[in-house]
């Protein structure tokens, strides 16, 4: 190879390629350009504009259009939007890890024996078998939806899991993007700012995250805040990408928040600089509870005929028990007392009774500066600064990240960090407040999912079961979002139209052998006998369904995806009949398949996002069609119209026109294609799916399907219909930022909770059994076993997920393989230099990669970031197989005002950011 490195003394060994100008001159000739995106999950960065560029039917590059309008001069606009990824999407579509034909196994799965096979040969080989299973028990099939996050990939998914009435897996708490500390605090899990409200905090914390990696498109929002005079802080074990370009970085062990927020409270607390005013109106701290036995006041306490969900506070003004008000926040001239002892008369006699906000006293008494340091290790003297700061700060802020979720006590981190910013004042302002998880829909998605056959076999039982309360509370007065809450809550479970997915890995893949391990020395009871009450309870969405035969992927790669992987090739694919993976490119999950049907890029197929749209980018996106698809490759819609209908005519050639669905009504098989027929006018017209979601939405302003089309993007103008969206609790307004929780402070809204307001107090028997019913702090367990390392991660910054990860463009910016970070001293102190081969291991597992030796890690943490593949590892073992990820007895209650799961959260997780391991140099 020639040498690149220049030489005094000595000529150049580089030759001129006389038609390398002729090429790069091509390289800015085209035939067309069209506006188009990536509907990949990228969640917090999720969707940017993009001109797109063809020649001879091929895409040669993309570009960032960059022309999003501002929002008012006083703040930055959202251009550029984009990062590497997008700008490489079509060495992706081009690449060698493409699948452009179907593919069926010709050997043991996970070899390398592949078979191109047509379309028809594949569809009517998986029919067959679908058939078989379907008439057996249709819950024997599973349909992993996996990541996609498209109106195609979502509604084809669940269309084939619908006419299958098969097992659907509800994934994102298994993804560890669950938010149960948002969730139980403020009753939603969605509640975010447009990233340019930023420009209106005057601090801002980055805690917990990492968005340099996670939100490439909206970081530039956090730098030109800090030009304009707002104060970064990065708080977090390792200096990350975005901590070099913080004010002030925070180091702190990993897994210890709690703590830090509890002493900062302390400082708050004591020193009496909290917002008694705010959290009077806004929190539960003002409700009164029985000192005996730790329970909320409730009017069951004081009447044998009383109201459930009636709680109480004191009256300072009138000196006596008044009940709080859950139609309206506004509390006139009532001043609820923080503080205080009363001794009422009830039924069994007198009950001394406090109030929750002297329960906190109590709590955070122990986090005094001095003992949070020594559980988290920042100095006190930072403590206190960063409470000062927030006490100070006009406007204060964090950085909307999942990366707590992964963590075993992250609930318990994200409501003490809640409790902070709350205690300080800081809510439902421009620029002000805690956030969570950013979420803003299309509210058309969703509206055409009742004509799924799902839905139609439960709506009288479950209308009939809870209509009269569903209407008795809206006429009651409850807040219309409120009420249309606890139906979806209460109902939930029983209509079993998700599963959880922890809880399916954990029973059929042979999870509970790890993840059901006591990892926690907490806990007062063995894990196994929480799971089972919860389940015999009825408090979680798990159907105790056969072994499953059939699995279809979607577009979902669940052998890279779930923590403790390598259980799910030993106890569960042994079990399976069938392994069908949709998918554009060989992932982990593909070559453990038994078909794999190619599915169409981005830039070859036209659609709209059905899930993670977002606040932080309040624009609704299209990706439409550039180029023909590439190979045999079809739309997801395509080929599952496809397979329906090969299902059909094997069914009516078997004779077989019948089966027995769950909830025992009897199903056609002889109509299929009817039945999708039912989602849309034309089944062959796969962009009607998008059209339709627009053609429905409300929040859209009346952008037409065409007009999105043409812009590539267009502004959403309300929260609208879409109950994901409700928890941003705000109006948007033409030409003002976004900011949440303003129908809770300006409008006096109740929130989703028990009070009516920010529950930071949980009387729950197991919330009070472990301890946890106010925040506080838990060591993280020792996961994986006793080893002296945490190997926490993060998202990687050269890819989504492990779409890119193996792609060679993206590959060139990195190591090119997979590498730990590894502090100095660590390193230092096992004799591993940097780019060793070393072995990592715990009690479950191991797995060999290389070091890279960094300053930016703390001793005593490494530092794996995701998505890697497992065939990139030696051995094909990925790092997955030493990740325990306990499962936490907190995230299964039930059974609890506002505490029932919903889709997508108050369900199981998994965590893999307390995984111990050790390491070790290799030969």
């Amino acid at each position: 190879m020639a040498s690149l490195t220049p030489s005094v003394g000595r000529a150049s060994t580089l030759e001129f390629d006389p038609d390398f100008l002729d090429r790069y001159r091509r390289k800015w000739t085209w035939d067309y350009v069209v506006r188009s995106t990536h509907n990949v999950n990228c969640w917090f960065q999720q969707s940017c504009c993009f001109y797109v560029y063809a020649r001879d039917g091929q895409v040669i590059r993309e570009e960032q259009v960059g022309d999003y309008p501002q929002t008012h001069p006083g703040v930055p606009d959202f251009n550029p939007r984009g990062c590497q990824k997008g700008c490489c999407y079509s060495s992706l579509m081009y690449g060698e890890a493409r699948v452009t034909a179907p593919l069926k196994r010709t050997g043991p799965r996970g070899e390398e024996g592949w078979e191109e096979i047509s379309w028809d040969q594949a569809l009517t080989e998986i029919a067959e078998k679908v058939v078989t299973a379907v008439v057996a028990d249709p819950q024997t099939i599973v349909v992993d939806p996996g990541t996609g996050v498209s109106q195609l990939s979502m509604a084809s998914f669940l269309h084939l899991s619908d006419v299958l009435d098969s097992v659907w897996l509800d994934i994102n708490c298994e993804l560890g993007d669950d938010q149960q500390g948002a969730a139980v605090t403020y009753g939603e899990v969605a509640s975010d700012r447009s990233s340019d409200d930023y420009f209106n905090a005057d601090l801002i914390l980055i805690w917990g995250g990492n968005p340099a990696y996670t939100q490439i498109p909206n970081f530039h929002f956090l730098t030109e805040a800090r030009y304009n005079g707002t104060r970064v802080v990065a708080i977090s074990p390792d200096l990350n990408a975005s901590a070099i370009h913080a004010d002030q970085w925070v180091p702190l062990k990993p897994g210890t928040d709690a703590a830090l927020a509890l002493g900062m409270a302390h400082v708050v607390i004591t020193q009496g600089l909290y917002d008694a005013a705010l959290i009077r109106e806004q929190t539960d701290l003002p409700l009164l509870v029985r000192t005996h036995d730790r329970k909320i006041l409730r009017q069951t306490h004081l009447s044998p005929g009383g109201a459930p969900l009636a709680t109480y506070c004191w009256d300072t003004r009138r000196d006596r028990l008044t009940e709080v008000n859950t139609r309206s926040l506004e509390l006139g001239d009532l001043v609820p007392a923080l503080e205080g002892q009363w001794e009422i008369e009830t039924p069994d006699g007198p009950v001394t009774v406090t109030t929750v906000f002297e329960l906190l006293k109590q709590e955070v008494e122990k986090f005094t500066p001095e003992h949070a340091s020594e559980l988290c290790g920042v100095a006190p003297a930072t403590i206190r600064q960063l409470a000062m700061m927030l006490v100070e700060s006009d406007a204060a802020t964090n950085v909307c990240t999942s990366a707590l979720s992964k963590y075993y006590h992250g609930d318990l981190m994200m409501r003490a960090q809640i409790l902070i910013f709350v205690l300080t004042g800081h809510l439902g302002r421009p620029g002000d407040g805690f956030v969570s998880a950013s979420f803003l829909l299309a509210d058309g998605v969703g509206a055409d999912y009742q004509k799924l056959l799902k839905v139609r076999d439960i709506r009288w039982r479950m209308m009939n079961r809870y209509g009269y309360t569903y209407w008795g509370r809206r006429y009651a007065g409850m807040d219309e979002h409120r009420a249309d809450l606890r139906f979806l809550q209460d109902t939930y479970v029983e209509s079993r139209m998700g599963i959880n997915s922890t809880l399916f890995w954990y029973r059929h893949a042979g999870l509970d052998a790890i993840s059901g391990r006591a990892w926690d020395p907490d806990l007062p009871r063995d894990v196994g006998a929480y799971l089972q009450e919860a389940l015999d309870k009825g408090w979680q969405a798990d159907d105790p369904t056969p072994e499953p035969r059939v699995l279809f992927v979607g577009m979902g790669n669940p052998l890279r995806r779930v923590r403790a992987a390598h259980k799910l090739t030993e106890v569960l694919w042994p079990k399976l009949d069938l392994v069908v993976v949709f998918d554009l490119r060989m992932s982990s999950t593909a070559r453990m398949a038994d078909y794999v049907l190619p599915v169409s890029g981005a830039y070859e197929k036209t659609t709209t996002l059905a899930l993670n749209s977002n606040t932080c980018i309040p624009y609704l996106h299209t990706t439409r069609q550039v180029v023909s698809e590439v190979g045999e490759s079809r739309n997801e819609w395509e080929i599952v119209s496809a397979l329906v209908k090969k299902i059909e005519q094997v069914a009516i050639a078997r004779g077989t026109t019948t089966f027995t669905g769950r909830f025992g009504h009897t199903r056609r098989l002889d109509n299929l294609s009817k039945s999708l027929a039912r989602r849309i006018a034309e089944p062959d017209d796969a962009e009607a799916l998008s059209r339709q979601v627009v053609r429905d939405s409300s929040n859209l302003g009346g952008a037409s399907w065409r007009e999105l089309k043409r812009e590539g993007y267009v502004r959403f103008t309300k929260l609208g219909r879409q109950p994901s969206n409700w928890g941003n609790a705000t109006d948007i307004h033409r030409g003002e930022t976004i900011y949440p929780h303003a129908w809770h402070t300006e409008k006096k809204k109740p929130w989703a909770t028990l009070s009516g307001r920010v529950q930071f107090y949980h009387d729950h028997d197991w919330y009070l059994e472990l301890s946890e019913a106010l925040p506080t702090h838990k060591a993280p367990p020792p996961a994986g076993g006793d080893l002296p390392l945490t190997m926490t991660g993060g998202h990687t910054r050269w890819s989504i997920h492990a779409t890119w990860r193996s792609d060679p463009t993206l590959l060139r910016l990195q190591r090119g393989e997979p590498c730990m970070w590894v502090s100095v001293e660590d390193a230092a102190a096992r004799g591993i230099k940097d780019a060793d081969r070393i072995r990592v291991f715990n009690d479950i597992g191991a797995f060999i990669t290389h070091a890279k030796v960094s300053p930016a890690v703390q001793p005593g943490q490494v530092v794996m970031y995701h998505a890697w593949e497992n065939y990139q590892f030696e051995g094909g073992v990925g790092y997955r197989n030493v990740q325990a990820s306990p499962l936490n007895p907190i995230e299964l209650v039930g059974d609890h005002p506002w505490f029932e799961p919903m889709a997508a959260i108050r369900q199981p997780g998994q965590s893999d950011r307390d995984t111990r391991v050790d390491i070790e140099v290799l030969p």
